[in-house]
């Protein structure tokens, strides 16, 4: 027993020094590692500080920029740092890219390009590149329209009236917009009747969908109190600009998402227009359960919301889109903008697609709804909106139930709608191709 203890006490300074080495050993590890650990925290930091300021020059300085000219500005810098006597040989051609690309917004290029564009009998009146893409304005000469483009879309347009016979607003080239403002003609079935004469006040939401501001510049000639909320700010000033947007209006040049998020419960509005369309890809996070719920937090309780989608009905992302509008909001009816295939063609044309505007009106209050017979004060002097304002084509809820699944649209399930919208965007594109000559789409 003692000479236990005895061992044990001539054991322990062994084992405690085998400890401390250890330590020691831990300790020169760690510093030996110092470099690497602070090499990567810097490059860590680098990195973030980079984003943020990429990300403020995007919205600020190379939002004005073409995408072509941006190659040229994240090139020069680079070939200052890295010299090569080699890089002399790619003077001419950017110097002749400058100079006369017609895809580059300065003075020559741009008269070439009018050159171009008035041989067949277009002008451009506006461009330039931001945050949404490439936003332009085209005059038709030959046809009498002004129209808008972001990309490969167009947002809107209108025609120009004859001579001597300017009404209150122009005609639109799209009918859709002017379905849009049938949520003033929503009257419920029972109970007491919408006033008509109270004060109203609209939320229009879009992104880059505000177009030349068809739906706000009626609203706001309706007398009603309206809200645009636009995240990009190149299409608002382009519709005030070109299209006669009026200024009587508040516009918050914003990401809707976050608008939604700040304002619900805050605020409420008596219509809610939703058309949020950019050519063929639907920006998925305006289309989820989430943000549809935060729209419906900001509906007053007799409220009324226009949700405007445009895609290939056939695809599973629009039974998504539809099926989450219809778990948020107690009472919709669909609308096409037309009569839409027939059973017998759509059934021969299986592999084709049924690419068209849906617009779905909702309530915030349960029970059924109707139309109210639109008088001459609602039609604002408007040919397209006496025979597009009421809602014809109406389509069957129930046929998107259970069509390709169950599942709505969440922020954690969007994913898998980026290829359905890929296939979308493609067939979006083959329509835009028939509506304006190639040589425009590949110019201007």
């Amino acid at each position: 027993m003692i000479g236990a203890v005895v061992a044990n006490k001539r054991l322990a300074p062994k084992i405690d020094n085998l400890v401390f080495l250890d330590g020691v050993k831990y300790q020169e590890a760690w510093i030996g590692m110092m470099p690497q650990i602070f090499t990567m925290l810097l490059s860590l930091v680098v990195y973030k500080a980079n984003v943020s300021f990429m990300n403020f020059l995007t919205h600020t300085f190379f939002a004005r920029f073409s995408r072509l000219g941006l190659y040229y500005l994240f090139a020069v810098p680079q070939a200052l740092v890295s010299p090569s006597k080699y890089l002399l040989f790619a003077l001419i051609p950017m110097m002749h890219s400058i100079l006369f690309s017609v895809y580059i917004p300065l003075p020559y290029g741009t008269t070439h390009l009018n050159r171009t564009l008035q041989d067949h009998g277009y002008s451009l009146v506006a461009r330039q590149e931001s945050y949404t893409g490439y936003i332009s304005v085209l005059d038709s000469h030959k046809d009498g329209y002004r129209v808008m483009r972001c990309d490969h879309s167009l947002l809107g347009g209108e025609w120009f009236p004859p001579p001597g016979r300017e009404t209150q607003l122009r005609e639109p080239v799209y009918a859709i917009f002017v379905m849009l403002e049938a949520v003033r003609l929503v009257q419920p079935d029972s109970g007491s009747q919408v006033d008509v004469h109270r004060q109203k006040s609209a939320l229009v939401i879009h992104l880059s969908g505000l177009g030349i501001g068809t739906t706000p510049s009626a609203l706001i000639a309706h007398g009603i109190d309206t809200t645009v909320v636009e995240i990009d700010p190149t299409v608002h000033d382009f519709a005030t600009r070109y299209f006669r947007l009026p200024a009587n209006h508040t516009a918050i040049i914003e990401d809707a998402v976050v608008f939604v998020h700040r304002s619900r419960n805050k605020i409420t509005y008596d219509y809610i227009i939703h058309d949020v369309f950019t050519g063929g890809a639907e920006p998925i996070d305006l289309f989820t359960l989430e943000f549809l719920t935060g729209l419906k937090d900001m509906l007053s309780k007799k409220g009324v919301i226009a949700i405007n989608y445009a895609g290939d009905l056939r695809l599973q992302t629009a039974s998504m889109v539809i099926r989450t509008v219809l778990t948020v909001f107690p009472t919709c009816r669909l609308f096409r903008e037309d009569a839409g295939p027939s059973a017998a063609k759509a059934e021969k044309t299986i592999l084709s697609t049924d690419f068209t505007n849906l617009v779905m009106f909702c309530q915030n209050a349960p029970g059924s709804f109707h139309f109210r017979r639109p008088t001459p004060a609602d039609f604002l002097g408007s040919q397209a909106r006496r025979y597009h304002l009421l809602p014809q084509h109406e389509v069957d809820p129930k046929s998107f139930i259970y069509r390709h699944g169950q599942d709505v649209v969440r922020k954690n399930n969007s994913h898998v709608l980026a290829e359905a919208q890929m296939q979308s965007a493609v067939g979006h594109w083959r329509i835009m191709r028939g509506v304006l000559p190639d040589a425009v789409w590949e110019n201007w």
